[in-house]
């Protein structure tokens, strides 16, 4: 931690505030053309019928696969603390109650996570998220419709994709460092 002395530190709620507006910005920005990869994609027999406005899922997906990275590079406590703040401004930028966003969240991350196993890779996991998300199953060609699983070179694709919708946490702590004193030791 001697090295810590230059870096910028920021709270929790900065750290959200960037966090939440850079992806929802880089996942407005990309949307139009996800989804004409989903639609033209050579690894699905036939074009799932996506609508332009059907961001919701591949949103989940996205925020889900972030959130699950945290823990791996915070310490515990502060990636509580930081997931909450990401949940709070989340919520704020989509009007609609922390309540109702994080199981939404959760809930896409557990069926990836099932889907996934025994893999713990989570860009595997997300690219799964992406089929379940969008109902892609009955899209496939027979064989892999009838196993209920994504055929493997869809899923190769879509992580193509979603590794640029991961925030570099990395680089992140390169230059910065989250300052998530608690209420209770802030008080004392």
């Amino acid at each position: 931690m001697l090295f810590n002395w230059g870096k910028k530190k920021l709270k929790p709620e900065e750290v959200a505030r960037m966090f939440v507006h850079a992806t929802l910005d880089s996942i407005e920005d990309a949307w139009p053309e996800v989804l004409g990869l989903l639609r033209e994609t050579p690894h699905l027999e036939r074009a799932p019928e996506i609508e332009e406005s059907e961001v919701g899922p591949f949103l989940l997906v996205v925020m889900a696969g972030n959130l699950d990275f945290i823990p791996h590079f915070f310490d515990t406590g502060t990636d509580q603390v930081l997931v909450e703040a990401i949940l709070a401004e989340l919520s704020v930028q989509l009007e609609l109650p922390v309540q109702q966003l994080a199981p939404k969240i959760s809930k896409m991350r557990d069926a990836m996570v099932k889907l996934n196993q025994p893999s713990k890779k989570t860009l595997s996991a997300m690219s799964r998220g992406v089929y379940i998300g969008y109902g892609l199953n009955d899209c496939q060609e027979e064989y892999f419709r009838s196993l209920s699983v994504p055929n493997p070179r869809f899923l190769m694709q879509m992580e193509d994709v979603l590794q640029h919708f991961l925030w570099d946490w990395s680089a992140f702590n390169e230059q910065y460092r989250v300052h998530a004193q608690s209420y209770q030791s802030a008080t004392v």
